[in-house]
């Protein structure tokens, strides 16, 4: 992905995808991972309405296919519990 670390954060923030939860970019010459933890049992919905977002972003032509699919294939949805 052309992007750089700091673009990530940037799209990631514009797109809202942190308000899912707690947000992790790590995008640097040696890894690309965006994680996101959600609450228990949404991981999936979640990442339906985050691919949902990003292929709005494709089709309005504000971002290149390639780099958008980059993004997804190193986009990581997982749940988390909260404890008492």
């Amino acid at each position: 992905m052309a992007y750089s670390k700091e673009e990530v954060e940037n799209w990631v923030e514009d797109l809202h995808l942190n308000t899912w939860g707690p947000t992790t970019v790590e995008w640097n010459d040696q890894i690309h991972r965006v994680h996101i933890s959600v609450e228990y049992g949404h991981s999936e919905e979640v990442r339906k309405e985050i691919e949902k977002s990003v292929q709005s972003e494709i089709d309005n032509k504000t971002t290149d296919k390639d780099n958008a699919q980059d993004f997804l294939d190193h986009l990581y949805v997982t749940d988390y519990m909260v404890e008492d």
